[in-house]
């Protein structure tokens, strides 16, 4: 591994890959559906290298790979970078695995990203609360 490269850049992959579906329930991405992404996106990466970053012998991808790699699983680059913002985005990512689990929430076909599903989430958790403190008043 090289002495510059991403912390944990691996686990971050992995996270991505075990808790985000591809669109329209065509199941979990892999790594030749996400090179093939990238591709379509004009961000040229072979299986290899991308396995590579997956299991931590590279940590060093270039900055138009890893915004790629965003942009595909529906992410702020800077999840790589900043703890904040991946410590918000692995939230959200709980939050949409946990609505998974109970199919609390179906949204099949929508155009939603998981960041859209987290706020409509918040959106609804927030009428109840309004609700259930009006039927306590009544």
């Amino acid at each position: 591994m090289d002495s510059a490269g991403l912390p944990d850049l691996a686990g971050k992959l992995q996270h991505l890959f075990k808790t985000i579906p591809q669109d329209a329930g065509r199941g979990w991405y892999t790594n030749e559906v996400v090179v093939r992404e990238l591709a379509e996106r004009g961000v040229a990466v072979t299986i290899q290298h991308l396995s590579n970053l997956r299991n931590g012998r590279r940590d060093n991808p270039s900055a138009r790979l890893l915004g790629g790699i965003a942009e595909v699983f529906g992410v702020p680059v800077g999840y790589f970078f900043d703890r904040d913002e991946e410590r918000r985005v692995n939230q959200e990512l709980e939050t949409l695995s946990q609505l998974r689990r109970t199919g609390g929430l179906r949204l099949r076909g929508s155009d939603l990203s998981p960041e859209g599903v987290v706020q409509l989430l918040a959106a609804i958790q927030e009428v109840n609360r309004i609700e259930g403190q009006r039927r306590e008043g009544d």
